[in-house]
């Protein structure tokens, strides 16, 4: 090979690197988009447990006469199991999250953050549909 094919190469091979998004900071907007799905429901944790308590509350007053409720305190129980499936998701989530890259590859980590945005997407939505559903049925639209 010449010495200007090789020249040539490598000019070609330096345009396309400075040209290519950094990986890196992709990642990390990536992970900062994860965090944020998160960060969105985090707070509304202590809600989930309230709104889960007063689901309960409504389905034992309702079994005083269990016969003629038996469909709405079904429904409340479900709720209540749904708002406590949430709640419990969210924790199952945090723990299993990983924070640090250091052994993975620069493809590992997205392939790893992509997966772990659509877990955290999925505890968003529970979370969310619970709230609503919950104070749906107890009247707090």
């Amino acid at each position: 090979m010449s010495p200007n094919y090789v020249r040539f190469l490598f000019a070609i091979f330096f345009f396309l690197s400075a040209c290519a998004p950094d990986k890196n900071e992709s990642n990390d907007n990536l992970k900062e988009e994860v965090i944020a799905i998160h960060d969105e429901v985090m707070p509304k944790m202590d809600e989930l447990k309230k709104l889960q308590k007063e689901i309960i509350q409504k389905s034992q007053d309702l079994a005083i006469d269990s016969i003629a409720n038996s469909q709405q305190i079904e429904t409340l129980n479900a709720i209540a199991t749904d708002l406590n499936a949430a709640f419990e998701g969210m924790f199952v989530w945090m723990r299993q999250f990983k924070s640090t890259y250091e052994e993975m590859t620069p493809e590992e980590v997205e392939i790893y953050l992509l997966d772990q945005k659509i877990k955290v997407q999925v505890v968003n939505d529970q979370i969310k549909s619970s709230i609503i559903a919950a104070n749906k049925e107890l009247g707090k639209n």
